[in-house]
């Protein structure tokens, strides 16, 4: 139960997300840093302070405590401490001596959407073991909204560093928490490694050298990346440059090449997103600021049809949570899943519709090898086993992992959809379709070992327009 005594001072609020720990105070935002932490020589480095040693010392490192809190013992101790929720002790025990002050009795906590009742107890343990008053607990997604958004379904975005969390925000007189789904190739470490793999594949493409051969060089191209993002943002071309002893060595990014890629391993989501807009109608989806630091992300997302994108302030949590919540001791872990609004209702536009240069391209043909064909009301069947009579692409018998009627392309209500009918599978984009799947110009299907490609396109008149 919570306490019906109030606290009466204001408390510092902590958005406790794996990614990047964000401390505020009613004065504003204090402190933002990534939840690292590295134990060698001497006191444990956190945040920044670990960055610089990050990739050196790999067997010396964690970035998993926030994420794996328990009080059971690790597997290989990280010298002093022999459990993650040791580490998160140290590093909450860290923010309170660095930002809080002697008005501020407690901690108000935004809590992770992957967090469990037993990582929630486990946090009120560290906070009674350790003398930190937790005054108020609420799940992060629901504290990062603030304002209602009539007539579209509201999700939420939780960009954690080894998981993406979208959650539902139900808009029923106040933000209440709805379904949710997990995309752990998403997480900001997976987006990261793929910005370093795509970077490291230039510099050997261009010049022999692998970035990545060793822990000295790996540390030089992490400590660069956050400004070579920056150039890849900005620029057409992005070039770059390492020094390995004497030695230099470049690369050249092709920009519009690089932010494909990353939009394509964003895939999964974006079918998500297409599935719900054509079942559910307009969306308005909030973003985390760190989503906008991997070029092709934030582009990817505002692509979609009828889907309005608010990127939010660094601290968002933090900050609702401290706004809404009264403070109050918490005796035992409880979670709160629903606040009141506290800002205007946003409106919807009067149009609601995109831009034509931002919105996805309806596909009007299937390529097959040096076939077309033209798509409309009249299901199009792809498989081994299609008829003369039917409307398909009938594929060479005796392929690996190819079923009779193995998947359909098919428009319901003015929307192109995949539906995938085998028991092998079908690739969209490189990513496995979850029984159905919404289509557009330039996705790619493939099926079969090795696999056969069959691209959408759209008939354009003129010079393209």
């Amino acid at each position: 139960m919570i306490s019906t005594q109030p606290i009466l001072t204001t408390p510092l609020a902590i958005d406790l997300n794996d990614a990047a720990v964000a401390v505020v105070s009613e004065t504003g935002l204090l402190h933002v840093e990534p939840a690292y932490v590295v134990v060698a020589d001497g006191p444990a480095r956190f945040g920044a302070d670990a960055l610089p040693v990050l990739k050196r010392w790999p067997r010396l490192t964690s970035v998993r405590y926030w994420r794996d809190l328990t009080a059971a013992p690790l597997q290989r101790p990280l010298r002093a401490f022999v459990s993650n929720a040791e580490i998160v002790a140290a590093h909450l025990r860290r923010l309170w001596l660095t930002h809080g002050t002697s008005s501020q009795r407690g901690l108000v906590c935004a809590t992770p959407p992957w967090w469990t009742p037993g990582q929630i107890t486990a946090l009120i343990d560290i906070s009674r073991e350790y003398e930190l008053a937790i005054l108020g607990l609420v799940d992060a997604s629901v504290a990062a909204v603030r304002n209602e958004y009539p007539g579209r379904e509201l999700l939420h975005i939780d960009a954690g560093l080894h998981t993406l969390t979208l959650t539902h925000i139900r808009q029923d007189g106040q933000a209440r928490v709805g379904e949710r789904e997990f995309f752990p190739s998403l997480g900001v470490e997976s987006l990261q490694r793929l910005a370093t793999e795509l970077i490291a594949r230039r510099f050997i493409e261009h010049s022999r050298f692998d970035p990545l051969h060793s822990a000295e060089m790996e540390q030089a191209l992490f400590d660069r990346l956050p400004d070579w993002l920056g150039r890849v943002a900005r620029d057409v071309d992005a070039r770059l440059e390492l020094k390995s002893g004497t030695d230099r060595f470049r690369a050249t990014i092709d920009a519009a090449d690089f932010r494909e890629r990353m939009a394509a391993a964003c895939e999964p989501l974006l079918q998500r997103l297409r599935s719900r807009i054509v079942m559910r109608g307009p969306h308005v989806l909030q973003v985390p600021q760190r989503l906008t630091d991997f070029p092709g992300v934030l582009d990817s997302l505002m692509r979609l049809p009828e889907c309005e994108i608010h990127v939010l302030e660094p601290g968002a949590a933090a900050f609702g949570a401290l706004a809404r919540l009264t403070p109050e001791r918490v005796d035992v872990p409880v979670v709160r899943t629903e606040l009141p609004w506290d800002r205007p209702p946003v409106e919807r536009a009067a149009s609601g519709v995109a831009p034509a240069e931002r919105s996805e391209c309806a596909a009007t043909h299937l390529l097959a090898g040096h076939r077309a064909w033209r798509l409309g009301a009249e299901p199009l069947t792809i498989g081994t086993g299609v008829t003369a009579g039917e409307h398909g692409v009938l594929l060479e018998a005796g392929l690996r992992g190819v079923s009779r009627h193995h998947c359909t392309v098919r428009t319901e209500n003015g929307v192109q959809m995949l539906l995938d009918h085998s028991r092998f599978g079908t690739l969209l984009n490189g990513h496995r379709v979850d029984t159905a799947a919404v289509l557009k110009a330039g996705d790619v299907i493939s099926l079969g070992t090795p696999p056969v490609e069959l691209r959408l396109i759209a008939e354009v008149a003129g010079h393209g327009a």
